[in-house]
């Protein structure tokens, strides 16, 4: 896809030498971004409300019992390897290797074999979240907030549980919330992350930072394949942004999120592609959520109230 190779800027290039444009929030181009972001949102409402959804990805909801077990795998491997990488979950975190980086490379690694096996998954939740506070001390809010999605992890695994796949479920763990509003709950939480995450790197890796993204494509020129059709390179990163603003904030309306994921999952993949295994690893939480909110995109249907019931 045009824009699928700038996904993640940030990651291989250094966001140092190009700080976020805040006071270009306000500017043609971008309220322009957010008006077309809006208007997106408005016929994904239109579309949901007066289309019926095929049977055949409604029939997908009966497997949502498989979703924490998903998702446990993705972001717990991407832990393991972000931590023997010297990284702090992406690869534009890079962690000293001094007592306090060891130290957190140290606990990431513990949270993602805990949360990997289901085992004492809801303590390694919460310290998950506590990671992406701790990260602030070497690194930037703006950094950490980039990683919003992994908070949504760590609350959806702390409401729902790990599964019956889980060492906790063979150990007899009782969970602290039982109540019916807790599917609703944790996928919304993990929903409003995920939008929200990807809105927010739209803005700043794209949209209130074009130089960021010209300097990777100064630095890999093949990424713009359509150069020689008239498309420069501002108006790909452009493009970009506008593309990653529109899912990201579709999703957060909770409108059409089926199709609107696999449109994601597909950019998401395509930059593997360029940027191997690196970009692999940065994505491997994603793929988690967005494995599990196409299968269960909402808590509407019994079958998935009834899986993600955190069981007694």
């Amino acid at each position: 896809m045009l824009t699928g190779a700038l996904a993640h800027v940030k990651w291989f290039t250094d966001p140092a030498a190009h700080p976020t444009q805040y006071q270009l929030l306000l500017t043609p181009p971008v309220l322009a971004a957010f008006a077309i972001a809006l208007a997106a949102t408005a016929v994904a409402w239109w579309i949901q409300h007066h289309i019926a959804e095929p049977a055949v990805f409604r029939g997908l909801e009966r497997f949502a019992a498989a979703t924490p077990l998903a998702l446990r795998l993705h972001v717990g491997v991407a832990l393991v390897w972000a931590a023997l990488a010297g990284l702090l979950f992406v690869p534009a975190l890079h962690v000293e290797r001094d007592e306090f980086g060891a130290t957190v490379l140290g606990l990431e690694a513990l949270v993602g074999v805990l949360i990997g096996v289901g085992l004492l998954t809801r303590l390694a939740a919460a310290l998950l979240a506590l990671l992406g506070v701790i990260a602030m001390i070497p690194f930037t809010f703006e950094s950490v907030l980039e990683q919003v999605h992994l908070l949504g992890i760590a609350a959806f695994l702390f409401l729902v549980g790990p599964g019956s796949l889980s060492l906790d479920r063979r150990r007899g763990v009782k969970p602290p919330f039982r109540g019916d509003e807790v599917p609703l709950a944790a996928l919304t939480l993990l929903r409003v992350a995920m939008g929200f995450g990807i809105a927010y790197g739209a803005l700043t890796e794209k949209l209130l930072d074009p130089p960021l993204g010209l300097a990777l494509l100064a630095a890999r020129p093949e990424i713009n394949v359509f150069r020689g059709f008239g498309v420069g390179d501002p108006v790909l990163v452009y493009t970009a942004g506008v593309v990653e603003l529109v899912i990201g904030i579709v999703i957060l309306s909770g409108q059409l999120t089926r199709p609107v994921i696999a449109i994601g999952a597909v950019i998401f993949t395509v930059t593997l592609v360029e940027f191997g295994w690196l970009e692999l690893l940065g994505h491997l939480p994603y793929y988690g959520i967005m494995f599990t909110l196409f299968i269960a995109p909402e808590a509407d249907a019994w079958h998935v109230r009834r899986a993600l019931r955190p069981a007694a």
